[in-house]
């Protein structure tokens, strides 16, 4: 951008021939100056400081425009494929924790991720239904659905568990940023709760254009933003945790359209979001998926005036109560 730059410059005075005043006649300007300088000062020493200092207006702040992103595939891992994924986080050394859903075969395991190998299992109770995951120092978080009951494990022996309730209307998806826990039920709510009462200490409502996104299901935290799958979409929504404004989208519909074309005829819907903070490194997946992801990001243009409505199914735009999603069943 071209900046105009102007210079301010002086003049000199002429010299101009002064003709005889009376002793009555006021100064000329040049020695009123001084004067005028003074009773100016004295001024602002009568007036009251919060006048003095008053605020000048300033122009409301504009949010930036939301960002949109597609991917570049960084690596393929194998993936149990008879996982319903519900929740998955990153467990370091290469390895992931996840939870998985489905009534008699929900579960939380430790999964190594080169081989998709299930290093640790445990499995619930057959009338639970395995929902998000997170994990806070040594301890493992997790919701079930239609439920206000979670468990918590050690990471290390996930026999050790007990369990907790919550005030959140169901219990789809969790993450943390290390302070707090971040909580969704399927609505256009995120909640933060807090890690040891499990009491909600705050809601926002995720919202784009001033539509409600309902369908939060799975949940991250990535670098100050809250990155959550919409139900039923091949769409990941990045959000603001403070204030519930969408700041972006990733559009990872290629991912899932590659498997059904490999013959996958069988896989469900995408879910599941990891983040190696460390490496920087991003991993998806999804329900009864074989395969697992490693993608980075890749800035597009988005959909023109940033509509995501064709992209991403227009489910989550009513943000009307929600309705049970056929892939629980």
């Amino acid at each position: 951008m071209q900046h105009i730059l102007s210079r301010l410059t002086s003049q000199r005075g002429r010299e101009r021939t002064m003709t005889m005043r009376s002793s009555t006649s006021p100064p000329p300007l040049y020695l009123r100056r001084p004067a005028i300088a003074a009773a100016a000062l004295l001024l602002l020493a009568v007036v009251p400081c919060g006048l003095a200092d008053s605020p000048k207006p300033t122009a409301p702040h504009r949010r930036p425009a939301a960002r949109f992103y597609s991917f570049d595939q960084v690596h393929e891992y194998p993936h149990d494929q008879h996982a319903f994924t519900e929740g998955l986080l990153y467990g370091g050394n290469d390895t992931l924790f996840e939870s998985t859903g489905l009534y008699n075969q929900s579960s939380v395991r430790k999964v190594d991720l080169q081989t998709g190998k299930v290093l640790v299992q445990e499995k619930m109770d057959g009338r639970m239904f395995g929902e998000g995951l997170t994990l806070l120092g040594n301890k493992l978080f997790q919701l079930t659905w239609m439920s206000d009951v979670g468990f918590i494990y050690d990471r290390h022996n996930f026999s050790k568990r007990e369990s907790f309730s919550h005030k959140m209307s169901d219990g789809w998806g969790l993450a943390t940023d290390g302070k707090v826990l971040f909580g969704s039920d399927g609505t256009s709510t995120l909640y933060q709760l807090d890690p040891k009462s499990l009491e909600v200490v705050k809601t926002v409502t995720v919202k784009y254009h001033g539509n409600e996104v309902s369908y939060l299901n799975e949940l991250e935290y990535v670098n100050g933003e809250i990155w959550a799958n919409v139900l039923p979409t091949d769409c990941i929504v990045r959000v603001s945790p403070n204030d519930g404004q969408v700041v972006g989208w990733i559009f990872l519909h290629e991912l899932k359209q590659h498997l059904l074309d490999s013959g996958n005829t069988d896989i469900d819907v995408l879910n599941g979001i990891a983040w190696d903070g460390k490496n920087h490194r991003v991993f998806v997946t999804g329900k009864l998926w074989p395969k697992l992801y490693e993608i980075k990001l890749r800035p597009v243009n988005g959909p023109p005036n940033g509509s995501v409505e064709e992209l991403c199914p227009k489910l989550w735009w009513a943000g009307a109560k929600r309705q049970h999603a056929t892939s629980r069943l």
